[in-house]
C-alpha cells in the first residue's frame, strides 16, 4: 500500500473504531481489569491521534523503467517510459 491508500484507510477506519470503542465504553460492561486497561488506553490513543490532512493535488507518479541497458563502460543505464503512469 502506498501512503495515499493508508491515509484513506485510516480516515475511514478511525471514526468507525472510535464509534465501536465509545459504544462498548458507554454500555458500562463489566470488563476484566486487563481488558478495561486496554480499552482505556485505546480511547486515549484515539482522542490524541492527529487530524489527517487532505491533499489538494494528487500524488506525482514517477516515470516507469521499461528496460535496463549497458553503456559503453559496462554500467547499467535505466531507460524510462515516455508516458508516466
Amino acid at each position: 500500500m502506498d501512503r495515499a491508500e493508508i491515509t484513506a484507510l485510516a480516515k475511514g477506519m478511525v471514526p468507525f473504531v472510535r464509534e465501536c470503542v465509545a459504544e462498548a465504553y458507554s454500555k458500562a460492561m463489566v470488563l476484566p481489569p486487563d481488558l478495561a486497561g486496554q480499552v482505556a488506553s485505546a480511547v486515549r490513543m484515539l482522542h490524541e491521534s492527529p487530524v489527517l490532512e487532505q491533499r489538494s493535488e494528487p500524488p506525482r507518479r514517477s516515470p516507469k523503467v521499461t528496460r535496463i541497458e549497458r553503456d559503453a563502460d559496462g554500467n547499467f543505464v535505466p531507460v524510462y517510459d515516455d508516458h508516466p503512469v
